[in-house]
Parts: structure tokens; sequence; C-alpha cells
């Protein structure tokens, strides 16, 4: 039988260590990191034929002017870690993060691998300016960004190691990368951790702390610079490169 291995820091996982159980899925905590790990862990193709019948959260698109202002004073705080204006946002959806970017002058672009995203992106802010990709497959063509942005969605991924691994390839040396997560070590998340509302498998499939999140950034060269702290049980890192 396959070890289960931890997805933040690749330390073996133990059936002993189950926090829970929900939608079929084992939820086991790694005693190196706290970070919590499904098991059976899904595979690619099963994940795909889950997000083909996903309706996601149909009232995203409201409040639009809201999320660009957000994301906007997030994106200008970046700025004081780096003068470079390449801009890139991880999992752009329909495309607030880019349209706030935009605004403040930096040249950005999105990408998604959810085509329906993509497109509707374009059709609001620029035929040019969004791409169906993976980040796997854009740092493998050698893509560069001076700034990337990619928020509520390394706990989706499959290969978080992959992904991480790509987002430092892609950022230039001194690149800044500002990422987000729920995080399964806050102090508000219930003791009954199937409780937490975050506990969806197999929408999420990695429960990161600070700790295992932070092992598997300095892995890629990712040095953390900020960590902000949140009421809400979620993670807002600040990560420069090299």
């Amino acid at each position: 039988m396959k070890q289960d291995i931890c997805k933040a820091c690749a330390a073996e996982l133990e059936s002993s260590a189950s926090v829970g159980e929900k939608n079929g899925f084992s939820l086991l905590r790694c005693v190196a990191c706290g970070s919590i790990t499904v098991s059976p862990f899904p595979s690619v193709e099963e994940l795909i034929a889950f997000y083909q019948n996903y309706k996601g959260t149909v009232d995203y698109r409201k409040k639009a002017d809201k999320k660009i202002k957000r994301a906007q004073k997030r994106i200008a705080r970046l700025l004081h870690y780096t003068q470079g204006r390449r801009f890139l946002d991880v999992g752009s959806n329909y495309g607030f993060t880019v349209r706030a970017a935009l605004n403040l002058g930096l040249d950005a672009k999105g990408i998604d691998i959810d085509d329906t995203a993509v497109n509707e992106s374009r059709k609001s802010y620029g035929e040019s300016l969004f791409e169906t990709c993976a980040v796997q497959d854009y740092a493998q063509r050698g893509e560069k960004a001076d700034i990337i942005y990619t928020s509520e969605v390394i706990e989706h991924v499959p290969d978080p190691d992959a992904f991480v691994k790509a987002l430092a390839d892609t950022l230039d040396d001194g690149g800044v990368l500002y990422l987000t997560t729920p995080d399964a070590g806050h102090w508000r998340v219930p003791k009954n951790f199937t409780a937490w509302e975050q506990v969806m498998p197999p929408e999420h499939i990695v429960y990161f702390t600070r700790n295992g999140l932070t092992r598997l950034l300095n892995k890629h060269d990712l040095d953390i610079k900020k960590v902000t702290f949140t009421l809400k049980p979620n993670l807002r890192i600040v990560a420069q490169k090299g």
C-alpha cells in the first residue's frame, strides 16, 4: 500500500494521525509541520472529473468593484519590495486582480485553468491579458514575472510542490510572491477539524499551517518577508525569491 505523504513538507503520514473524515476522505495531520492532507489523495483525473461538474460560487462576480479595490490595496503594498512591473495573477478567475494591477500601472496578465473564467475575463478586461494555462506550463515556456499573486489556489492543486516550484521558476531574482490560503493552524479553527467550513474535500485537499507552507516555500528559494495577522483562519504571506 502506498504511503501517504504530507503535501507541505513531504513527511510520511500515518493513518493514526487522522483528525476526522469528511466526504469519504480521511484527514491526516503531519506530525512534522501540522499541515493536513486528505487520504486517499485524489488523482489529477479524479479532480478534473470533479470540477467538470462543479458550479462554484455563482455570486463571485457580484461586488466586483469592492474586490478590485481590495486587491489594489494589497498589490500596492507589494510594490515596496520590488521595482519590477511584470505582474501575474495565478488563478485569475474573473480578472478582478488583473484589473487592480492595471489600475496601478503594472504590466498585468492572468492565467487560470478554467476556460470559462478566462473567456469572461477577456470580454471584461482585454483579450490579450488572460490565458487558459497551468502555472507549470507557463514556467516551462520560460515566462517571467516580478510579482505573482495567487489567492485561495494552492489548497486545490494536486501537486503543491510542483505548483510552488513553478511560481519560483517564473519569478525573477528579487521577485515577490503574494499567496493566501486557509490556515489550518489558526487559533480559531474548531477543535473538531471537520466542522471548519473550509474542510470540503475534494475541493480543498491540503490544509496548510504556517510552518508547513514556510517549509514548502523555503524549499524553492522563497523567503518569507511578511505574514499578515488575520482574525479569520487565513494565511496571507509575502515571500521573495533569492
